[in-house]
């Protein structure tokens, strides 16, 4: 059973791993899937082509970069960047 949002899609755990091909073949029509197990999120597919960011895209979802990210911005020691 699928749910649908106006930007990604929820499936189950079960239903991906019965469908894998065909999910990650519809990503790129159908946006993003959030995986669930029992009922709760624990993952989510990307459609990616070759214009993904992909460092960007993996550093916004690491906790150490959030955490360097949120002590920068408190302390305002940005650089700017045309000084750079």
């Amino acid at each position: 059973m699928e749910a649908r949002s106006s930007t990604y899609r929820i499936e189950s755990l079960r239903e991906v791993e019965n469908n894998f091909s065909s999910v990650i073949d519809a990503l790129s029509e159908t946006g993003p899937v959030v995986i669930t197990k029992n009922g709760e999120s624990r993952a989510v597919l990307l459609p990616v082509d070759e214009s993904t960011d992909l460092e960007s895209l993996l550093l916004s979802a690491s906790p150490r970069f959030r955490k360097v990210f949120d002590r920068a911005a408190k302390s305002k020691s940005w650089t700017a960047l045309d000084d750079l």
